[in-house]
């Protein structure tokens, strides 16, 4: 009951700095800084919305995608983390249909953020016809892009019911034809996702600028999301094994998921240089308008978010005793989470405003609190329903039960 409290004061909070945004917005009142942070008359304030809403869903889709891998790959360390891997993932359901939902508003010229869908652009006789814009009309038309969105929300919710719901089965059946089928189930999931993530990188990011084309971006959207849901599950992990309702979870666990975000950290990095790289011996001058605008709004806010999302890791867990320290772990799955937020800002807002990016910090806070907020309590109604070492029937469950790190 306490918990429950605290989460909906959380949202309540966030519902206050909202309306706090609001109020700033309606009087008109203009904040001004050297870094360009102001509210104007252009201002929108669904962006830190769906920035937010995309941010937590691609928590549950990271953690999703890697239970999937988990599983396909007969990982028998994980298996008692991955009662936890499906909590993280129950997310999914909402924040596609919130994404959806905020893409239909706008479609209907309720919600300003994607600029394309402004039928102006498309005709001639208008001074804001868009000749690029026109010529990807097949591709970029609002029945085809909800089709699209469709079958994204249809796709992930669909493996994430099926997935959950054959491993709860196979938990109380400890059937080898249960197990078989959560291994076709993942395989199939992790195949589709890889591909659809891509298409949903492109439509829900990449088309906010549809001046702008990557080829990378796509893998290094689901890089991010990787990141970002194993984070998430080290946290929660190691709370609730400091709360002693996960007494399984040993540093041996710790040490391996620690491994996961080392290499993740890595992998991330490389698609941040290569996107930048491509480019230049590309010699595609053009594509660098998306660094440039960056550059003069966040003054080099893409090399500072190495920070959190590179150098924390790298060092905090170069080392393998690092790997093992709760501290250490939890600190950095912490700021690798804040700097991944901060990424995601960076890949979106500055594309939905044509004259810059207008935000206040209010807006910011807020719809983290409420999206998190209500993230955080379908996190513990899920977990309040079952048991969290609940993966004995797994075939790998004593494997992992008794895992031992071999070198510490």
């Amino acid at each position: 009951m306490n918990k429950k409290i605290i989460i909906f004061t959380i949202i309540i909070v966030g519902f206050i700095f909202i309306f706090l945004d609001k109020m700033f917005l309606d009087q008109k009142k203009q904040i001004v800084s050297e870094n360009k942070y102001f509210i104007t008359k252009n201002h929108k304030p669904c962006t830190a919305l769906y920035i937010s809403i995309f941010y937590f869903t691609s928590i549950s889709l990271g953690s999703l995608f890697f239970l999937g891998i988990q599983n396909i790959s007969k990982s028998g360390w994980s298996v008692i983390i991955h009662p936890i891997m499906e909590e993280v993932s129950s997310f999914i359901p909402y924040g596609v249909f919130m994404i959806f939902l905020i893409l239909l508003l706008n479609a209907m010229d309720i919600v300003h953020i994607f600029h394309w869908m402004n039928s102006d652009l498309y005709n001639p006789i208008f001074l804001k016809y868009d000749k690029i814009i026109d010529s990807k009309k097949l591709f970029l038309n609002i029945p085809f892009f909800l089709v699209r969105s469709i079958i994204y929300v249809l796709i992930c919710s669909f493996f994430y019911f099926k997935i959950k719901k054959i491993s709860c089965t196979l938990y109380i059946s400890h059937s080898l034809n249960d197990y078989k089928k959560l291994y076709f189930r993942s395989l199939i999931f992790v195949i589709s996702f890889s591909v659809i993530s891509i298409f949903m990188t492109w439509d829900w990011i990449m088309s906010l600028n549809t001046h702008w084309v990557s080829t990378l971006l796509g893998w290094y959207v689901l890089s991010s999301f990787m990141i970002t849901g194993i984070s998430t599950i080290t946290i929660v992990s190691i709370y609730l094994n400091k709360k002693g309702f996960f007494p399984l979870f040993r540093k041996s666990h710790l040490h391996d998921l620690s491994k996961y975000l080392f290499s993740g950290s890595l992998l991330w990095t490389y698609f941040w240089f290569s996107q930048f790289f491509l480019y230049w011996y590309g010699n595609i001058p053009e594509e660098i308008t998306y660094f440039i605008k960056r550059e003069e709004i966040y003054n080099s806010i893409h090399f500072w978010m190495l920070i959190p999302n590179f150098l924390v890791p790298f060092f905090g867990l170069i080392s393998s005793q690092s790997k093992s320290n709760k501290k250490i772990v939890f600190f950095v799955s912490l700021m690798l989470l804040i700097g991944h937020y901060i990424d995601t800002y960076n890949l979106i807002a500055p594309d939905i405003n044509e004259d810059g990016v207008k935000f206040c910090i209010f807006e910011i806070i807020g719809s983290l609190l409420i999206i998190g907020g209500f993230f955080i309590y379908i996190l513990f109604l899920n977990f309040s329903k079952r048991k969290i070492n609940s993966s004995e029937g797994n075939p790998f469950f004593q494997e992992s039960k008794n895992y031992k790190y071999p070198y510490m």
